[in-house]
């Protein structure tokens, strides 16, 4: 419905609406990829959506456009992306345990130099999410 009502009317709303449709199909075939365990694809999924975010909807940054990109491709890096509000803000990364120590001491001092400003970084973990009680 979109590529034949919007697109012909006006191209940037189709962008950003297509963005949204993918993005919510993204999340369905994500959540099968972690139910199977498969984080690879998942990982995919995460470079699609910000991918997405940057070029479709066009609420990246410099900053998280740069970040994705330095780890893309990295061993041990499952996934990135933009997450937060958009505009700037943060990556989240899926990242193996045992890389995250080189991982930040290659990126951080790359990044002071290319954005002139200081990289930041949070080690977060899974955990298990909302339960009934």
């Amino acid at each position: 419905m979109l590529a034949a009502h919007v697109a012909p009317v006006d191209e940037l709303i189709w962008r950003r609406c297509s963005f949204v449709v993918e993005e919510n199909e993204r999340v369905i075939a994500g959540t099968a990829d972690l139910q199977r365990g498969d984080l690879a694809a998942f990982g995919e999924k995460m470079y699609a959506s910000h991918e997405g975010l940057s070029q479709k909807y066009e609420v990246s940054c410099a900053e998280s456009d740069w970040l994705v990109g330095q780890v893309r491709g990295v061993e041990g890096v499952i996934g990135a992306r933009q997450m937060g509000g958009g505009f700037g803000g943060c990556t989240i990364n899926l990242v193996e345990e045992g890389i995250i120590d080189g991982l930040v001491a290659r990126i951080a001092p790359e990044y002071k130099r290319v954005m002139n400003r200081e990289l930041k970084w949070y080690i977060g973990q899974i955990e298990d999410g909302t339960s009934t009680v």
